[in-house]
């Protein structure tokens, strides 16, 4: 991905490839979790799936609001959670479940987040 530019309280669009998880976004410490974003399907014929009910390895696309920054040039990280936030249980029988099946090994064994450059404009 590269760098994106937007102005505070404008909503960004990330095209999102194998994000197995719940997403969360962090920009300059302000951390958004699952209910402050937006994550839809890349498809077209898939845009009114829930994002919970999307597919895990289908290609997303991840929405979220700028949030109140000066103007410059930001790092955001996307951390790709294995569960639900909170839910401790649920990320561990999944990623039980996971394990079980070679074939995904690939998408589960990697770094669980991926960061992308964001320049705010005034």
């Amino acid at each position: 991905m590269g760098p994106v530019d937007a102005r505070p309280g404008t909503v960004v669009s990330l095209s999102m490839e194998y994000l197995v998880g719940w997403p969360r976004v962090e920009i300059s410490g302000n951390m958004m979790d699952w209910l402050q974003l937006k994550l839809m399907a890349s498809k077209p014929e898939r845009k009114d799936v829930p994002g919970e009910e999307l597919v895990w390895i289908e290609d997303k696309i991840l929405q979220f609001t700028v949030p109140d920054l000066p103007p410059g040039d930001y790092v955001v990280t996307i951390h790709d959670d294995k569960g639900p936030p909170g839910d401790t249980v649920y990320a561990a029988l999944e990623t039980t479940a996971y394990l079980l099946f070679p074939p995904v090994w690939p998408f589960v064994l990697r770094s669980n987040q991926t960061q992308v450059m964001l320049r705010v404009m005034p």
